[in-house]
């Protein structure tokens, strides 16, 4: 078990697109460890871009606490906010770019041999990646 009681105190991995990373519980975290499932938080400064990437077995969901910016998924451009929800399947390449004048937050899980799904009440938009990318408004 492990609980985070003020995610602003973890320490943040730089990497060279100014992204800065930090995991949570998972994989690649000795404390907390989780055998499939990884949950971490994203920190983008301002202008600052994630490295396009994609995973050949894993699903991630993305969560924007804090900023806006846009999701690259798939080379079709998406604007995010706070309250936005991205979801991505395996072989989607994404990445994501600050574009405001304030840090971007993104809290962000994935799932090594996804078993189940969850739905989240919490967002007003979810951005969902099939052949090509369908954006829902929630209410």
């Amino acid at each position: 078990m492990k609980i985070i009681d003020d995610v602003s105190e973890v320490e943040f991995k730089k990497f060279p697109g100014g992204d800065m990373f930090s995991v949570l519980i998972g994989r690649h975290n000795s404390s907390g460890a989780s055998e499939h499932h990884t949950v971490a938080i994203v920190r983008l400064p301002v202008n600052g871009k994630s490295d396009e990437h994609y995973h050949k077995e894993r699903e991630e969901s993305y969560f924007v606490i804090k900023g806006e910016g846009v999701a690259i998924i798939n080379d079709k451009e998406f604007p995010i906010k706070s309250g936005s929800l991205i979801y991505t399947r395996p072989n989607d390449r994404h990445a994501f770019i600050n574009t405001r004048g304030f840090t971007l937050l993104i809290l962000f899980s994935n799932i090594f041999k996804p078993t189940s799904f969850a739905i989240f009440n919490l967002c007003h938009r979810i951005i969902i990646c099939h052949d090509s990318c369908i954006r829902h408004d929630i209410t």
